[in-house]
């Protein structure tokens, strides 16, 4: 699997951690996991971590020297939120594209530079993680984009529906869900039909997976954000029936 490459130092004491901080405004986001795969086109899809322990955010930009960067953000132009708590740029969402001067070779590391809108710049390191270079080809598919699972014949059919409110902490949402079994017990392991966990979104943000029908979603930035929320099955792919994904979303809007 791929492995977590974010090097800084803590603090005065100088500690070595494979974890990475922005400067003094900005130590209350934890910026982790930031790994690149190589595309086919020459270019690469770097993901990360964000854990939150500040005030509500919103990642606006990126940049590298002697790259071009580009946040993609599909769901939401402003740049994603970052709510309070752990989200994920991921490659099925928000992500970031960086396209080299040069080649990559596996292992490289990339300084790159995250700007939000309230904590202003974190600088990290992102590295190439290349499955194929390292012996490891069969580990790609694991990562691809748009893995599916079509529902056949006679099994069950998963649908779903989900609300949100809010309360003291946030953002509760419940999902109601048809002829599927939330369950952690074969996470990672072999299919079961109508059987799985679900991924929770919100304004193009990975939040966490749902082995239950209820999540929460920390404080959000103002603005308007879509809450969304998938079926998988054990092996990760995304349910489909009768051509469409079993999906459902919701909007919340913090003024």
């Amino acid at each position: 699997m791929k492995v977590a490459v974010l090097l800084a130092a803590l603090g005065s004491v100088g500690v070595a951690m494979w974890v990475g901080f922005g400067d003094v405004g900005a130590r209350h986001l934890l910026i982790s996991d930031a790994v690149a795969r190589p595309m086919e086109d020459g270019t690469a899809t770097a993901t990360l971590t964000i854990e939150n322990t500040g005030a509500p955010d919103r990642l606006i930009g990126a940049r590298a020297a002697g790259h071009t960067v580009t946040l993609y953000s599909p769901e939401d132009p402003a740049g994603p939120p970052v709510p309070v708590g752990l989200s994920a740029l991921a490659l099925d969402v928000a992500h970031l594209r960086l396209s080299p001067e040069a080649p990559l070779r596996d292992g490289s590391l990339v300084p790159v530079t995250l700007t939000f809108a309230e904590a202003g710049d974190v600088s990290l390191r992102v590295r190439l993680s290349d499955p194929a270079a390292a012996g490891r080809a069969a580990e790609v598919g694991l990562f691809g984009l748009g893995d599916i699972c079509v529902v056949g014949d006679g099994e069950p059919a998963p649908a779903i529906s989900l609300s949100v409110s809010e309360d003291a902490e946030g953002w509760l949402v419940r999902v109601e869900a048809e002829d599927f079994t939330f369950s952690r017990d074969l996470v990672g392991l072999y299919h079961v039909p109508g059987l799985g966990h679900g991924h929770v979104y919100v304004g193009g943000m990975k939040l966490s997976r749902l082995y239950q029908p209820e999540a929460r979603i920390g404080p959000l930035p103002p603005g308007t954000h879509e809450v969304r929320v998938t079926l998988n099955t054990n092996d990760h792919r995304a349910y489909v029936v009768d051509d469409e994904p079993v999906t459902a979303s919701a909007t919340i809007v913090v003024d």
